[in-house]
């Protein structure tokens, strides 16, 4: 259990670190700031500190030059801009775009897997998938339309003490050791489905970009299949092009 705080903390750090670099507004060779002055500013040690920046080196955010100092790779313009491409929960994209949000939950029920819906989290059509259908708000107009299915299989007898489904699924998938850290995707621009904007007073939702998803746990399983539709006029997406 301690090694897994100390790992969430120097994930903590790594993130603190890239909004530091996003507030000064260093672009590709720029030089960061001495692990002192880091140090200091995030009132932690050096080794925590050292261990925070080798994440980001290994990820080619950053670059070590002997006797220089550290200086913003060509990872960094990926980072950064937060592409597409980049894995994280839907609660952390919607935070990286400074919006402060409220879930509501607007259904949580186990059913059936439809034929349709069972080859992606890769269940037996029949077998049990719990639903999770949520609608994130900020200052009372609608962000995201999301719907995910987990097999509930996942859950065991955990299921019947429910967590709290308004909460972030990964982060509560990550409480009981599955925890996604990949994902496949199709993107596609798109209305949300005509029943849903009736049911939920969804009319002036507008156009979305529909990010229909795979999410995979660290040993490969498919713990997530969702379907997330993004407000066109509140979000934009980077691409990275090689």
């Amino acid at each position: 259990m301690a090694e897994k705080t100390r790992e969430s903390s120097v994930e903590r750090l790594r993130n603190a670190i890239l909004d530091l670099i996003r507030e000064l507004e260093l672009s590709f060779g720029d030089r960061l700031p001495t692990e002192m002055e880091m140090a200091e500013r995030f009132q932690v040690s050096r080794p925590t500190l050292r261990e925070a920046l080798k994440l980001l080196e290994q990820e080619a955010v950053i670059d070590v030059q002997q006797g220089k100092g550290r200086f913003l790779a060509a990872g960094a313009l990926l980072s950064i801009a937060r592409p597409i491409t980049k894995f994280e929960s839907v609660s952390q994209m919607v935070a990286s775009h400074g919006y402060v949000a409220e879930t509501q939950l607007l259904g949580l029920a186990v059913e059936a897997a439809a034929a349709d819906i069972a080859s992606g989290p890769a269940v037996p059509p029949g077998n049990p998938l719990i639903r999770v259908e949520r609608l994130r708000r900020s200052g009372g107009e609608p962000l995201v339309y999301s719907v995910d299915w987990m097999p509930k299989s996942l859950f065991g007898p955990a299921f019947e003490a429910a967590p709290d489904w308004s909460r972030s699924i990964v982060g509560i998938l990550a409480g009981i050791g599955r925890g996604p850290v990949a994902s496949t995707a199709n993107v596609r621009a798109t209305m949300l489905p005509d029943e849903v904007i009736m049911l939920h007073g969804l009319e002036r939702f507008g156009p979305a970009l529909l990010i229909e998803e795979i999410c995979y746990s660290a040993d490969g399983a498919r713990v997530i299949y969702a379907k997330d539709y993004h407000r066109g006029s509140a979000f934009s997406f980077s691409f990275v092009r090689k």
